[in-house]
């Protein structure tokens, strides 16, 4: 399709040129139409008095514009680093005997074709045009159509001068075919979605709010291409941030986000906790996972950010978020809010919006909110017991006493006989039962004493900040035992594949459970211990994805009666499993 001339150009000169890119597993060529004008615009050519351009200025342009090309459209790996190209043919306008006028150069075109190899197929490419003079006087424009060899699929933009752009190749899955469905094509789309984790632009800003019972959490996903219209980074390789350089940046990004994007809690406002400012290149797509640290590249790399807002009591019942920092590369920002229990909604901010309508606002329903464990009420039986006459008890030793010496002291240990039985009914004690044991707790009421309390600690994580959970877990767990679950529960939901994040507690299964014979069992009344086998699903959401872990448990437990209410003093994990991890989309 050859490039009309609009009359305005002639008066505001633009580069407006076309790039169609085939790639294969071994090399991309790329085929650039452009207007006679470039050769003027940017390669120093010099018109006549009567502003013609001769053959000789003409060919010298079209020579010297290889170079400029090459120079000016780039095509970097997925480390970012350059993929080196050459020209392999030129399609030059034809030069008329007489040059061609200043005013006709957009009546002609030239085709220049360049060619990138590549070592091994590549999973990213992106692609960059920097068309423009040494002083940015005359903007640029370049029409992209990319195809990919193998594929139906062409990919196309309109690029502007330092906005680059990443695509991402599968050289492993099958073509559609022509006639391929609508379905087809909606279960091809899927997998792109679902290989990616959700992530499908690599140009695109992603914002997630979370909002849960213990914090709101904002996660924000930034290519450092914009951010570098935003922020005055320093860097001392105008295509990579070093390693060095990157704790200078973070502290710009906080100083951005914390000057701007007020956010209130129960209607009192909260500072944001940066929990993450992470550098990621094309290779990582789960961006909860930690990311080493490394150089990246500016025109493909991006900045995951994670800004925690902590609950300032209780738990979070309202919320109001805003963002109302935009520039022309952030104009707008497509949010995701996800709320508990299961609420999912999108909110758009943009620069175009009324102030009061880039605040997001949430409040909880009175039935959705948290609640903790109540107490377990002990309701003990008393123990066996026996009757004791204390006084008869007391006087049957003298009687006996007597009852063996002759004479008057028989005689008298009758007199003690009478007198014990006649006080049998005086001074009478009750006393623990040697000769029977204490009722043993039920097997049933045992098993729900147990999943009472222990369905409390599990509830205690939701409340997410340490103070809270050691709160909720005095409801169940007697106070010298609440350092060592706390931590026992931590650990066991702990993803560290995920930074360390600690997984929301979904559901408890109880496979099996029962009392614990014990020897002991009688001296401890009313104590008992209980074995129990449960099943304990969690979740950790981030970035719009799920990380779901089911683990197994056993563990024997003490439980014993304080101060009227049952509660778990002790706990001994003898077996823990993981049964299944797996990562699935949010669908939005």
């Amino acid at each position: 399709m050859l490039l009309t001339n609009p009359a305005s150009l002639a008066e505001h000169p633009i580069s407006v040129t076309e790039a169609q890119v085939f790639v294969t597993q071994t090399a991309a060529r790329i085929r650039i139409q452009l207007f006679a004008e470039d050769l003027y615009l940017f390669d120093n050519l010099e018109a006549d008095e009567s502003d013609v351009l001769s053959p000789d200025q003409l060919r010298l342009g079209l020579e010297q514009h290889r170079q400029f090309l090459l120079e000016k459209v780039t095509l970097r790996d997925a480390k970012g680093e350059l993929i080196r190209g050459q020209v392999t043919d030129v399609r030059p306008f034809e030069i008329p005997a007489d040059g061609i006028s200043v005013d006709d150069l957009m009546l002609h075109t030239a085709t220049y074709e360049l060619e990138f190899p590549f070592d091994e197929p590549p999973e990213f490419l992106t692609l960059q045009q920097d068309i423009s003079d040494a002083n940015f006087i005359y903007p640029s424009e370049m029409k992209l159509a990319l195809h990919q060899s193998g594929t139906d699929m062409t990919y196309t933009d309109t690029l502007k001068p330092g906005a680059p752009v990443t695509l991402r190749f599968d050289w492993d899955q099958e073509s559609l075919p022509e006639d391929a469905t609508d379905e087809d094509w909606k279960k091809w789309f899927e997998q792109q979605r679902e290989e990616t984790l959700g992530i499908t632009s690599y140009s695109s800003v992603y914002s997630f709010i979370y909002v849960e019972p213990a914090e709101v959490r904002h996660e924000i996903l930034i290519p450092l291409a914009n951010l570098k219209t935003v922020l005055p980074m320093q860097h001392s390789d105008p295509a990579f941030i070093e390693i060095a350089e990157q704790d200078a940046v973070r502290e710009l990004i906080r100083q951005w986000l914390t000057d701007v994007n007020p956010v209130t809690i129960n209607g009192k406002a909260v500072a944001p906790d940066f929990s993450r400012i992470d550098f990621f290149g094309l290779d990582l797509k789960d961006f909860a996972r930690q990311a080493q640290a490394r150089r990246v590249s500016l025109a493909s790399g991006r900045v995951g950010i994670i800004l925690t807002y902590p609950v300032p009591d209780d738990v979070v019942r309202e919320v109001a978020l805003t963002w109302d920092k935009f520039h022309s590369s952030i104009r707008k920002v497509q949010s995701v809010v996800f709320t508990y229990p299961d609420g999912l909604q999108k909110f758009e901010f943009s620069r175009f919006n009324a102030a009061d309508e880039n605040v997001f606002h949430w409040s909880a329903k009175a039935d959705d909110l948290p609640q903790p464990a109540g107490a377990v009420p002990a309701s003990i039986p008393p123990p066996p017991t026996l009757t004791v006459p204390v006084v008869s008890v007391a006087l049957l030793p003298l009687a006996l006493l007597l009852a063996i010496r002759a004479g008057w002291c028989r005689r008298l240990s009758v007199v003690v006989l009478v007198t014990a039985a006649l006080c049998w009914p005086l001074g009478q004690r009750q006393i623990a039962d040697p000769f029977r044991q204490p009722p043993p707790i039920a097997a049933g009421e045992a098993d729900d004493v147990f999943r009472q309390l222990h369905r409390g600690t599990m509830r205690a994580m939701d409340f997410g900040t340490e103070d809270r959970i050691y709160d909720v877990l005095r409801q169940t767990v007697d106070g010298t035992l609440l350092e060592d679950i706390y931590l026992q529960l931590r650990n066991a939901m702990q993803m560290r594949e995920q930074g360390g994040a600690v997984a929301r507690v979904r559901d408890v299964n109880y496979l099996d459970g029962g009392i614990v014979a014990d020897n002991n069992a009688a001296a401890d009344w009313p104590a008992f211990r209980y074995r129990s086998t449960w099943t304990l699903s969690g979740t950790v959401e981030h970035w719009g994805h799920i990380h779901e872990r089911e683990n197994r448990f056993e563990a024997v437990f003490r439980i014993e009666p304080r101060n009227g209410e049952w509660k778990i003093t002790g706990m001994q994990i003898s077996d823990q499993q993981n049964l299944a991890s797996r990562t699935k989309l949010r669908r939005f």
